[in-house]
């Protein structure tokens, strides 16, 4: 049969217009088939959290599709659209891959939005929108984001807005030594006030105050309005306090605001060295005032000890003398002297005093000296030298020699 019946001619037609208009509403329907969703439409944030969520648009078509994207909500919220390669880089587009056997075309982003400082607790309603380059809508859904902020404490204006604060509160120094602490004393009032200073110390101590860089003492000061002033602290130990921690209580008032800083001073131990006589230490011998005899050697017995808190160390002995005179000192180098506490005696040192061959009889002056690391301490004796016993015999034989010529010449004008 070469030619259809008249039955397929006359449907022919119609089949043919039915096909042109699918074809025609290809491009429409396609763009119907991207999904633009999120599976978290309604959530919870509190204060300080930013808003963010996984939005996702899914292409059910087997070429890509172009979407642009925008969100409306809330002013002052920054909403905004981001990738998780780069989440500092906002996105305005995105191109939708194709559908394929393996999957669905698919792209992901993050919604975030970020609550301004001033932002009331309640809900809020955010439109997510994607469409085609030509403004075809191609997706759009709401987010609702219930903020829980806590709603900011009313605050009674008042002047006690005096605060302190210190960089350092907990220094370390030794016995006898000045720690110095600086603190920042803030008024936050609108007005300039008097502020009065006092320390809780501990027994023994001594402190005072000073403004910053400067050397007198005060008690008090003026601050001005909104105004920040530093004072130096300094508080001294007493020689011989114990190492340790030693709690002290820094207190700033104004008016009938009294507001008070803790800080710690921490003692490390000194060393004090001392020296005496043999009759200081004993009760008997040498005292300071000794006898020594010309071009002899005189051994005196000089006592040391360290009645500070830590060992004095590397110590050595000098002696200030008479020119023409001789001082030896044995041993003449300690390593260490530990405090007497610990070791219950003083240590000895054997002193050499050798005065000159031909030292005029009299009273004449060494100091002692002992030198350390960390401390020294001096003492000085009187020597009192006589003549030597040689001298006092030429001088009996010069006096019988003298003695015997004027007898001689008596007895000749005797004679004559």
């Amino acid at each position: 049969m070469l030619f259809p019946s008249s039955k397929w001619i006359l449907v022919l037609p119609l089949l043919l217009a039915i096909a042109g208009t699918v074809a025609a509403a290809g491009p429409a329907l396609g763009q119907q088939a991207v999904q633009f969703y999120t599976d978290y439409p309604a959530v919870v944030i509190g204060e300080g959290q930013d808003l963010s969520l996984t939005v996702k648009l899914d292409n059910q078509l087997s070429t890509p599709v172009e979407a642009e994207l925008s969100a409306s909500g809330p002013e002052g919220w920054n909403p905004r659209f981001e990738t998780s390669s780069y989440p500092t880089l906002t996105v305005t587009a995105v191109r939708v891959p194709g559908s394929t056997d393996k999957g669905n075309g698919e792209a992901v982003l993050k919604f975030k939005a970020s609550p301004p400082k001033d932002a009331a607790p309640g809900d809020y309603t955010f439109t997510l929108t994607a469409k085609s380059p030509d403004g075809k809508l191609l997706g759009e859904f709401p987010v609702t984001v219930t903020y829980n902020a806590k709603k900011p404490a009313e605050s009674k204006p008042s002047e006690n807005k005096l605060t302190l604060s210190v960089d350092y509160p907990s220094l370390e120094g030794a016995a006898g030594k000045d720690i110095k602490f600086t603190v920042q004393i803030r008024n936050q009032s609108d007005k300039d006030r008097m502020v009065e200073l006092a320390a809780q110390l501990p027994f023994g101590w001594r402190g005072y105050f000073s403004p910053q860089y400067q050397s007198q003492h005060i008690t008090s000061f003026k601050i001005n309005a909104n105004g920040t002033e530093r004072i130096q602290f300094t508080v001294t130990p007493p020689y011989g306090v114990k190492e340790g921690k030693y709690p002290i209580t820094f207190a700033a008032k104004a008016g009938d605001e009294t507001e008070t800083l803790e800080l710690t001073a921490v003692v490390t131990g000194t060393p004090e060295l001392q020296l005496g006589s043999e009759a200081e230490v004993t009760g008997t011998g040498d005292t300071r005032n000794i006898h020594a005899t010309a071009g002899k050697e005189r051994h005196f017995t000089l006592y040391l000890w360290n009645k500070g808190t830590a060992p004095a160390r590397d110590l050595s002995f000098y002696a200030s003398k008479p020119k023409g005179w001789e001082v030896k000192f044995n041993p003449d180098h300690m390593d260490q002297v530990a405090p007497l506490a610990e070791t219950g005696k003083p240590e000895t040192v054997d002193v050499i005093i050798t005065p000159a061959q031909r030292a005029i009889p009299g009273d004449y002056q060494v100091t002692i000296t002992v030198a350390g690391a960390e401390s020294h301490e001096s003492m000085d004796l009187r020597v009192s030298v006589g003549a030597s016993m040689g001298w006092g015999w030429v001088g009996v034989g010069v006096v019988v020699i003298v003695v015997a010529g004027l007898t001689a010449i008596f007895v000749r004008l005797g004679r004559r």
